[in-house]
């Protein structure tokens, strides 16, 4: 059997996750509501990371654990293994590990890609598109969620990254 190649399933990633920021909410106000969290420091965010977890609740045929499913789906575990780097200046980078890519050339990120925090939010601009994730930091892990409506049904996708 064949293994997917990191950059195809980067891009299939990318894909769902630019699918989820779709549908996304943006709320514009300056003001904090009374049970909001307060706006995460952009400093938190800061450094390099790796995928830990990837969830979608309700479960979509049956399967709620996306990154067992994309790394069964790949045969490797190069997706839990590729380090994203937030870098200070806005800029978002990646290294995957030796033996995940055909090539050197294939990206985690596009070279433009940046990053900023917005209250309680993190948005990615890649290539002239923008995702919003609700975000949340606490010491080493940090969790993006993004909630998307379709046919009637409420879905939740979250994503866990470890220092």
């Amino acid at each position: 059997m064949k293994k997917m190649s990191l950059k195809n399933l980067s891009a299939f990633l990318l894909s769902l996750v630019l699918v989820a920021g779709v549908f996304s909410c943006k709320d514009d106000s300056e003001n904090p509501k009374p049970n909001e969290p307060e706006p995460v420091n952009q400093n938190k965010v800061e450094g390099s990371w790796k995928i830990k977890a990837m969830t979608i609740e309700p479960a979509v045929n049956g399967i709620t654990d996306m990154l067992a499913f994309y790394e069964a789906l790949a045969g490797n575990n190069c997706l839990s293994q590729t380090t994203i780097t937030f870098n200070g200046n806005g800029k978002v980078t990646g290294k995957v590990p030796a033996g995940c890519v055909e090539d050197d050339d294939s990206p985690v990120v596009g070279s433009g890609a940046t990053w900023k925090v917005v209250g309680n939010k993190i948005q990615v601009i890649e290539d002239g598109e923008t995702d919003e994730f609700d975000l949340e930091v606490k010491g080493n892990e940090m969790k993006w969620s993004v909630s998307e409506t379709e046919d009637g049904q409420t879905f939740k996708t979250t994503l866990v990254f470890k220092k």
